[in-house]
């Protein structure tokens, strides 16, 4: 099976939903302008579900929408403790998907990893009539995917929004969508129906019971549901509000996704699964113990076994590689020399376009990073300084902490801490909003010979110039090898690549005290 099929599988396993993107061909035979309008009641805000299999808690899940400049992000996400090929695997599937103000798709990225897979795929819509995406795994060629379209898109997620915010929900109302088969490339309709409708008690707030050590629910809301159906016997099987948010969804490989409190639903998972010695092991990107990165390197050689470099962006900046040998060297003081002052002349956004937009997770445009980054930057033209500036203050804000899900920029922000992919994500938002050309990158730090997998950034000086925001380093020194430059939400697929590779010293040059 190639990457795009493994891809949609995989997520169809994890949420129910799949990849598989849906043009809109019929919503209760409502005209556009009604969708648009229906798009004015969507209610910003998260929800966070208990995923359970026979009776048993094996993970957590979460959707969370959310205004951003021009329309709306929807992001879901999914880790669950799976059986796959006969063996215990932690899985995660992530959809981050922006909407137009009328709720078409403008842009997604979705991921799926798990111990036997990782793939992600970016897409775009171009007008109503194409949709492009890329799959990509680490150390693989990335697979372009373009697709004729007859109209507007909605992806899974969106479909209960638009379905029940189209019409006033009644027992009987059918729609009926095209859904775009990623496995086949090929469109069929899908026609779903509002079979049932019920009440719900849903716990929305919890409290920890000491004697079973475990958070049960402290308050209840009664919630009217509506049993939405893909009528030709599709995999969507959901009960949901009046709003469009899912309370409970039956999705296949025998789990169960159920609305309750986020303690509930995440903290007793955490304490069942014994997460903080998983994430001790390095489930995410690791730190060497009490944020300290072992003693500044001004060089490092070492020889990398088990990985070809060759597919992978580790040419370039302060590393050369010759072969299965790479070489970092400390940038110098001419290197940290800026190229261009803030704000950017369009000549030189128009360059960099690439590392100044906003991304799914990366929300440069969100009023509050903006705010921030404006704040930060103040007056100062010199963008060394300013990166700087900004690179201190995520450091000196954040507290550093395990995490599993994907690393959101206004997530890490608002809740003040991460582990050191949010350190990174954030470093980049706030540096874009700013004007200045950034980028996340991951790979390995050697603390004091031991390497630990770790997530930093880049930014354009002379050259790119490594950040690290979590150890409070700018420069970077030699310590940081850097296997994968781009999208953190890949971070953990690469994980599974560094892994098991062998790393060999060859050489290296402790930093003079006095430096």
């Amino acid at each position: 099976m190639n990457a795009r099929g493994a891809l949609a599988i995989g997520i169809l396993a994890a949420w129910g939903a799949g990849i598989a993107a849906f043009a809109q061909r019929e919503l209760s035979r409502s005209p556009r302008e009604k969708l648009a309008a229906a798009a004015m009641r969507v209610a910003p805000g998260a929800t966070f579900f208990a995923v359970e299999r026979d009776g048993r808690h094996v993970g957590f899940a979460s959707s969370t929408i959310d205004t951003v400049p021009g329309g709306v992000q929807v992001t879901d996400y999914l880790v669950a403790d799976l059986t796959i090929r006969g063996a215990l695997q932690r899985s995660t599937a992530q959809s981050v998907v922006r909407l137009s103000r009328a709720l078409a798709l403008r842009d997604f990225a979705i991921t799926v990893a798990s111990d036997s897979m990782a793939l992600r795929a970016d897409g775009r819509t171009v007008g109503d009539s194409l949709l492009q995406y890329v799959v990509q795994a680490p150390a693989t060629p990335a697979d372009t995917i373009r697709v004729q379209l007859a109209g507007p898109l909605l992806l899974p997620t969106v479909v209960p929004l638009a379905v029940m915010l189209g019409d006033a929900p009644e027992v009987g109302r059918d729609a009926t969508v095209d859904m775009f088969d990623p496995v086949t490339m090929s469109a069929r309709p899908l026609p779903v129906s509002i079979r049932a409708e019920s009440t719900f008690v849903l716990v929305d707030s919890a409290a920890f019971d000491p004697n079973s050590r475990r958070w049960l629910g402290a308050h209840a809301d009664t919630v009217r549901g509506f049993h939405l159906v893909a009528t030709d016997g599709g995999p969507f099987d959901a009960w949901v509000d009046d709003l469009g948010r899912i309370i409970t969804l039956r999705a296949p490989g025998g789990l169960t996704v159920r609305r309750t409190a986020y303690e509930v639903a995440f903290e007793n998972w955490r304490a069942a699964s014994s997460l903080r010695a998983r994430a001790a092991r390095g489930e995410r990107a690791t730190l060497p113990p009490a944020r300290a990165a072992g003693t500044p390197l001004d060089t490092l050689r070492v020889r990398i076994r088990g990985l070809d470099l060759a597919r992978l962006p580790v040419h370039g900046g302060s590393q050369r590689v010759q072969g299965d040998t790479v070489t970092v060297v400390r940038d110098d003081q001419r290197a940290l020399l800026p190229s261009f002052p803030l704000p950017p002349s369009p000549a030189t956004r128009a360059r960099f376009a690439r590392e100044l937009r906003a991304e799914p997770l990366l929300e440069v445009e969100h009023p509050v990073i903006v705010a921030l980054a404006r704040k930060l930057r103040r007056r100062e033209a010199q963008t060394d300084l300013v990166a700087r500036r900004i690179a201190e203050w995520v450091h000196d804000s954040l507290v550093v902490e395990p995490s599993v899900t994907l690393p959101s920029a206004v997530g890490t922000l608002r809740s003040r801490r991460g582990d050191a992919a949010e350190h990174a994500q954030l470093f980049v938002a706030l540096a874009r909003a700013a004007g200045i050309p950034a980028r996340t990158v991951s790979g390995i730090l050697l603390a004091d010979g031991t390497p630990y997998r770790h997530a930093w950034a880049e930014v354009m000086l002379q050259r790119w110039v490594g950040v690290d925001p979590t150890l409070g380093a700018f420069p970077t020194d030699a310590s940081h090898i850097r296997l994968w430059v781009g999208s953190l939400s890949l971070e953990a697929e690469l994980a599974r690549v560094i892994d098991p590779i062998g790393l060999d010293v060859i050489s290296r040059t402790p930093r003079p005290a006095s430096r």
